[in-house]
């Protein structure tokens, strides 16, 4: 069974309804099994096995009603109605009322493909900003000034379908620095929900470095999710998900507002070629690449920080030079890194042919 995402060119909006639509039916259908969300071209497909999918099955589902709690640890609702200010609860309430309210309508109407949502400045939900960069416009909150500015507003249906794929498919990471956050989506190619569930609960404590920019902390999430998407390859049987990019932005204060800043989308072809075969060699790629984030973080070594992400984000031979000159400046250093940081031979073949 097949569910469509009309792609509507908001790529942030887009990519977070086809995770919603995926999570809500992985919610309303039977246990033993799990969407696959696919990139179409214009649209996302959600494909589906089972026929057993209902909005009975919605209702008395458990984990369906604790995904709208706010975990004190993980605090992402709070982060995708950040621009709301203190009224998110109310909408993360709102959200769950529509999905479950037009389940049926949702579960009816998303099978047909050419669903194309409604955006206006003056009809349905306002969609929160960290849900597209588009979307920063005005004020969500009271002010003591008077400013206000038309906003982006969806139909209801495909608002709340985004919000909950913004919880999802969406890490948003603290930045130190502003004050501010740093918003990261994974485009899927081809990736099954339940596999997304594993690789986004590993990753949640795996990006708490103190990054430097958007891109040094983009960089590094690919990294992670390259190193994890590495260890499921070789680990589970015909494992074939991958992702074909990262979305991200990032999110500053400025007075009493929340607006958007630097952003982009990063090709992660290169890092899935180099992850996916599962060769054990890659993982100790990984390890030293991630050495140098961690490393790269802290202060006086910021240097290792651009080198690497520059290296990541345009792998080629003038990157991999800086790449390699910084850091065997910090080798040659006395117990400034220690061996099993470093490339071995096997590993060194891999980092050559990320290059190329």
């Amino acid at each position: 069974m097949q569910y469509y995402i009309m792609k509507s060119g908001l790529e942030i909006f887009d990519l977070c309804r086809a995770y919603g639509l995926a999570t809500f039916i992985d919610f309303a259908s039977a246990e033993d099994t799990s969407p696959i969300i696919y990139d179409a071209g214009s649209f996302y497909i959600i494909e589906h096995e089972s026929i057993e999918i209902s909005k009975e099955r919605l209702i008395k589902n458990v984990g369906w009603h604790s995904l709208f709690e706010e975990s004190p640890d993980e605090r992402t609702w709070s982060r995708v109605f950040l621009t709301d200010k203190k009224n998110w609860p109310k909408k993360v309430k709102r959200v769950k009322e529509i999905l479950t309210k037009n389940a049926e309508d949702i579960l009816r109407d998303y099978r047909e493909p050419y669903r194309y949502p409604q955006i206006s400045s003056n009809k349905g939900e306002t969609l929160s900003g960290p849900l597209d960069p588009s979307a920063f416009k005005g004020l969500r909150g009271k002010t003591r000034g008077d400013y206000t500015e038309k906003q982006t507003r969806v139909d209801d249906l495909n608002w709340a379908i985004a919000s909950l794929g913004g919880k999802i498919g969406g890490k948003y990471l603290w930045d130190r620095r502003t004050k501010g956050y740093f918003a990261i989506f994974p485009a899927p190619k081809r990736v099954e929900s339940k596999n997304w569930r594993e690789i986004s609960n590993w990753l949640d404590d795996k990006c708490r470095l103190n990054y430097i920019s958007v891109q040094n902390a983009a960089a590094h999430f690919s990294v992670l999710l390259a190193e994890k998407m590495r260890e499921m390859s070789a680990s589970k049987s015909q494992f074939r998900d991958t992702f074909s990019g990262l979305l991200y932005f990032s999110i500053v204060q400025s007075g009493q507002q929340f607006k958007p800043s630097v952003g982009g989308n990063l090709s992660l072809h290169p890092l899935m070629t180099l992850a996916l075969p599962g060769n054990p060699a890659v993982a100790k790629v990984f390890d030293v690449w991630n050495y140098l984030f961690r490393k790269g973080s802290v202060q006086g070594c910021e240097d290792l920080a651009e080198a690497i992400t520059q290296f990541i984000m345009s792998p080629s031979l003038e990157a991999y030079e800086n790449h390699v000159k910084v850091f065997l400046r910090y080798v040659s250093m006395p117990r400034e890194v220690k061996s099993a940081n470093l490339y071995d031979d096997e590993a060194l073949k891999e980092v050559i042919r990320y290059v190329t």
